[in-house]
């Protein structure tokens, strides 16, 4: 979170009463701005920062109520708390001051301690209100999936402007609902998939009025489809080529993904490779490599140039089994990275980012495993709680005695859905917990997993 001043600016055509009151406020902590009439405010307010605005009502020019209307017409100043400041007392006068949009109104002569107290309180209510109105960060240390649940939470409105290496997005919400996106040259939902296969970037928040856009739904809802996406992709991982292996299409594909469909058009009036693709349908990573992912598992698009043929020997389902999905829940990628490396051989499926999980597979003794790792805090349950019903078992890693809770309500979804669960700690810290696995060597970790093997789906 940025630091932040606390600014004050004073209206009034007296000096006495300017300079009396900007002392006060100074003494009391306050960064003081001021100006001598309404259309000086304005334009003060409009070019520097300010938290609360303290205004007499008759001054020439431009005088307080018309300043007040006029900045309440701004975005980004529309809840800017505002103090009046008049000689006169009368109840008409005081109603077109609050009508204007004031929050108080003070007659003078002013006891500059009062008015110190009130500026303090109004302050301290839109200090609280800060964590979202001026948030900003990096996507490194806080995920876009976090960063929109907030949102949904708070139900605030604006505009969340990401800089990734990649390019430039925007996504606009207003009371809970994804208004508009826009990722570079995608729009709409295309724009959101592709935001969430960020890991690099920085972000910042932008109160403001959000009209209707390319989106309209509810953030819920758009979390629940990237995640949906995600759990379907890493499905297919196998069959995805690397950027830049050429496409051949080998025979019409006849199924009735939309996606699917077009890609296979693409390729087959000459799109050889991902990019070729994505530059002829402008369409997001996900959607791209879930359809490729598709249309080479059937046969229907050969990678490399070669015939669709045999299933890879690392596919071929060593023992005669397919690979068992086992999710892994995390809530410390420390300890994520640390585990994998337990596990066993990737061979040539390192770890790769997909929508909101990563994903690989591992060979464990003659057991392969195609592997989805996902945040295991109660509050991505949306995402967790799909993958479950999908997968043969489940990995929760526990990195303190804070995750027990998330481990606890993890396991009783999982056990809800008929899914196996299996929970590790690495190393003896929180080995001596009740149904918890200390996994400290390559051998642990075979052990652990064995638990899962004989309900495997």
């Amino acid at each position: 979170m940025a630091f932040h001043r606390k600014s004050v600016l004073v209206v009034d055509d007296d000096e006495l009463v300017l300079a009396l009151v900007e002392a006060d406020l100074r003494q009391a902590g306050f960064a003081v701005l001021t100006a001598a009439n309404g259309k000086e405010a304005l334009a003060t307010a409009l070019r520097e920062p300010v938290d609360i605005i303290v205004s007499d009502v008759s001054m020439p020019e431009m005088d307080g109520l018309e300043f007040c209307e006029l900045i309440r017409q701004s975005p980004e100043h529309v809840d800017i708390p505002f103090i009046f400041l008049t000689a006169h007392g009368g109840s008409e006068q005081r109603i077109r001051g609050l009508r204007s949009g004031a929050d108080e109104y003070l007659v003078k002569p002013i006891n500059t301690a009062d008015l110190v107290a009130r500026v303090e309180i109004l302050y301290d209510r839109i200090r609280r209100t800060r964590s979202v109105s001026t948030l900003k960060g990096s996507l490194r240390d806080v995920g876009l999936c976090e960063v929109l649940q907030l949102f949904e939470l708070t139900r605030k409105q604006g505009v969340l402007h990401l800089d990734a290496p990649t390019g430039k997005g925007e996504l606009a919400v207003a009371d809970g609902v994804l208004a508009n996106a826009a990722w570079n040259d995608l729009q709409g939902e295309d724009a959101v998939f592709q935001m969430f296969t960020l890991k690099y970037g920085e972000f910042r928040f932008q109160p403001k009025t959000v009209p209707s856009g390319n989106v309209g739904h509810p953030i819920g809802l758009v979390l629940m489809e990237i995640a949906r996406l995600t759990d379907e992709l890493a499905t297919v991982e196998g069959h995805i080529p690397a950027s830049g292996v050429p496409l051949v299409a080998r025979r019409p594909f006849e199924g009735e993904d939309a996606d699917a469909q077009s890609v296979h058009l693409a390729i087959t009036e000459g799109c050889g490779d991902l990019a070729a693709v994505q530059r002829r349908l402008r369409i997001s990573d996900v959607r791209l490599r879930l359809a490729v992912g598709k249309l080479v598992e059937s046969g229907c698009v050969a990678a490399g140039g070669a015939p669709p043929a045999a299933v890879p020997a690392e596919r071929s389902e060593t023992a005669g089994h397919k690979p068992a999905k086992l999710l892994v829940a995390f809530t410390d990628e420390r300890v994520l990275s640390r585990c994998l490396a337990l596990m066993g051989d990737v061979g040539s499926r390192p770890m790769q980012r997909s929508g909101l999980s990563d994903f690989s597979r591992v060979t464990v003794s003659s057991q392969v495993y195609d592997v989805v790792c996902l945040r295991g805090e109660k509050r991505f349950s949306f995402m967790w709680e799909l993958a479950l019903k999908t997968s043969d078992g489940a990995i929760f890693l526990l990195g303190s005695d804070a995750d027990k809770e998330h481990a606890a309500f993890f396991s009783a979804r999982a056990a809800c859905l008929g899914t196996p669960v299996v929970r590790v700690c690495l190393g003896r810290s929180l080995g001596r917990s009740t149904g918890v696995h200390a996994i400290t060597t390559p051998d642990d970790m075979r052990h652990a997993l064995s638990a899962l093997r004989p309900t495997a789906r």
